[in-house]
């Protein structure tokens, strides 16, 4: 199969690209000086499916460039939508569990916007909080990880492995002709409180309020996913860094 892939350096990009290995793979991310806005026509012909994950990801950086983030993230992602529905090719983008709340930072709108974009033969997968290998040092779970974290609050998250991420994506990659839905939520189902993580992990931080555009719970319904097969392998409580880990039956799967 031939496959496109946005954003094939980042986190979840360079996790992807491994499992993909038996196919054929075309590239596109900026630290290969392969530019997203770049890719014309000629780039699809044969291409069985685009992944597009190329985005400006930091919700807080958002806030102090919001242009930058509405330029790539909104007009970048228009242009390459536009091309998969001239040449018929479906597009599986990344989406984020922040259209729940989009209209709170420019991140958020740039998510919603592409879901309001999105051309017939595509398929939005809102990601929770993600956490792996190669992660940004400024998200928080490497924060927790690298000792860095400055506070806590008390926030619910759905922290998903980036290996879970991959094998939903790749669910989508091999069903690309009997997609049901416009959207589905990727995560575990299971809602953590920051602060009973952080204090699990051994860490004496400070308990703040944190930011207004900051989502109380980003738990996702995870649901639809079930019904099609796909479930979650890892859990947060399962990682090397949490000292203090809870008791399994404290653990409700939303598909239990």
């Amino acid at each position: 199969m031939n496959i496109l892939v946005t954003g094939s350096k980042g986190l979840v990009g360079t996790h992807l690209l491994k499992s993909l290995k038996d196919h054929n793979i075309s590239e596109w991310d900026l630290q290969i000086g392969n530019n997203i806005k770049d890719i014309s026509p000629a780039n699809l012909e044969n291409v069985d499916v685009v992944v597009h994950l190329a985005a400006w990801a930091n919700v807080r950086e958002s806030i102090k460039d919001p242009h930058k983030y509405l330029v790539n993230n909104i007009e970048y992602t228009k242009d390459l939508f536009e091309l998969c529905k001239q040449k018929h090719v479906p597009i599986i983008y990344a989406s984020s569990s922040c259209v729940h709340n989009w209209s709170k930072t420019p991140y958020g709108i740039s998510k919603k916007m592409n879901e309001v974009m999105a051309p017939p033969k595509s398929v939005g997968l809102r990601f929770t909080t993600i956490y792996g290998d190669n992660a940004r040092e400024t998200m928080l779970i490497s924060k927790i990880k690298n000792k860095t974290l400055e506070y806590m609050t008390n926030h619910v998250r759905d922290f998903i492995h980036v290996e879970d991420v991959v094998s939903a994506i790749v669910h989508f990659i091999n069903t690309k002709d009997s997609w049901q839905a416009p959207t589905y939520e990727i995560g575990t189902g299971v809602g953590v409180s920051v602060k009973d993580l952080v204090e699990r992990c051994g860490m004496d931080v400070p308990l703040k309020q944190g930011e207004i555009f900051e989502a109380i719970n980003n738990t996702a319904n995870i649901l639809e996913m079930v019904k099609l097969g796909w479930y979650p392998k890892h859990s947060i409580w399962d990682q090397p860094f949490i000292v203090d880990k809870p008791e399994p039956e404290n653990i409700d799967f939303i598909y239990d």
